[in-house]
């Protein structure tokens, strides 16, 4: 189904992610309505209609399917059974449930991944019925144990390194089993962290963004280089496996995935996300085309182009504690600054994205450092 300029898109989620897929969308033609329980959510200020509910809310999930052409999510925490009602109720949501549901859980994710043939770090189940010492002989030292579910930028993490280490999570670990379930994954030893985002279009056709190479700060994503400083060959490899994934896995509109480079040569999946991503807010400036754009199309039935690299760029992204230092800046020629209006700047709060464009990775750097 192609969905044709002067349509409404349905977005899930009003936050940084549902903003700059409504300004795409408005460039684009197209009309928005978001759906999110904040007053004040950023999207709001982008859209044409903001419907104020909850995301499992019937009566608003109702409300948008009505007023929609079609429908789209900006995050994955959308329930199975919002879509089945949009779906139940004669509304258009092209990417549906699966996306989400592999997405959610890691344990699921990383499964079927590997029935794809594509390698994962080893990783095993910790929960009522499997130890973390079970857990622990199978997949040895350094490991890491994250919540099979939520947890994000390093939440609901802990490194294990020796006994020790070991010891003192199963201890925490007592009083949240009956909550929840937990993976532990062997911690690989890796030169880089990468990231790929693939889209496929309701008329079949993929496109794949330039590789990025990702700088992570306490969990949480410090910079992004683009081009990554991998070989041409390692990206294309990259660029393969994540067509390979998006097909794989049947999914339709957006697919970030992001990779492990090992000291080993090979690539590990870490990640999956059926959404834009932080790590490719550069593709606002620098290519031809945004991420955002491309998504938008994706869920339209538009037919995908290749997206074009037109200049090398860093991305920094913007915390709480970093925007008084931001807000003192003075920016040059190809220095792009996108804030996104979230109101109060709190700690480790993802404010905004710095866009630094140029024609030499080393000078690009040596700049955010003198901003930074």
């Amino acid at each position: 189904m192609v969905i044709e300029k002067g349509k409404n898109i349905g977005i899930l989620g009003g936050g940084q992610l549902g903003k700059m897929l409504c300004e795409s969308a408005s460039k684009k033609g197209y009309n928005t309505i978001i759906l999110d329980p904040g007053k004040d959510a950023c999207a709001s200020k982008a859209s044409n209609n903001h419907i104020i509910g909850e995301y499992n809310d019937k009566e608003s999930i109702l409300k948008i399917t009505k007023k929609s052409d079609v429908i789209t999510y900006e995050f994955e925490n959308v329930t199975s059974e919002s879509v089945d009602i949009i779906k139940n109720n004669g509304g258009y949501i092209p990417q549906g449930i699966e996306p989400l549901y592999v997405s959610q859980n890691r344990l699921r994710e990383k499964r079927k991944i590997n029935e794809l043939g594509i390698k994962t770090a080893k990783f095993k189940a910790v929960d009522k019925n499997n130890s973390l010492d079970e857990a622990i002989d199978v997949i040895g030292y350094p490991s890491i144990l994250k919540t099979s579910t939520g947890g994000y930028d390093g939440k609901g993490q802990w490194i294990i390194k020796n006994e020790q280490d070991k010891k003192i999570v199963n201890e925490k670990l007592k009083e949240i089993f009956k909550e929840r379930e937990y993976i532990l994954e062997e911690m690989i030893s890796f030169e880089c962290e990468l990231s790929c985002f693939v889209v496929r279009s309701t008329d079949d056709s993929l496109s794949v963004f330039p590789v990025a190479e990702n700088i992570h700060k306490k969990g949480i994503l410090h910079l992004t280089i683009v081009p990554a400083r991998i070989s041409n060959e390692t990206e294309e490899r990259i660029k393969r496996i994540s067509k390979e994934i998006i097909k794989g896995l049947n999914f339709v509109g957006p697919l970030a995935i992001e990779y492990f480079y090992g000291n080993d040569g090979e690539i590990y999946v870490n990640e999956i996300a059926p959404r834009p991503h932080n790590s490719f807010h550069y593709t606002m400036d620098a290519c031809d085309c945004s991420q955002f754009d491309m998504h938008i199309d994706a869920i339209c039935g538009k037919k995908l182009k290749t997206p074009k690299l037109l200049k090398k760029v860093v991305m920094l992204n913007i915390l709480g504690q970093d925007v008084e230092n931001i807000e003192k800046c003075s920016f040059k020629d190809g220095e792009k600054l996108h804030m996104y209006n979230k109101g109060e700047a709190k700690l480790n709060r993802k404010m905004g994205h710095l866009n630094i464009l140029g024609n030499d990775i080393d000078e690009i750097l040596e700049r955010i450092n003198e901003i930074y």
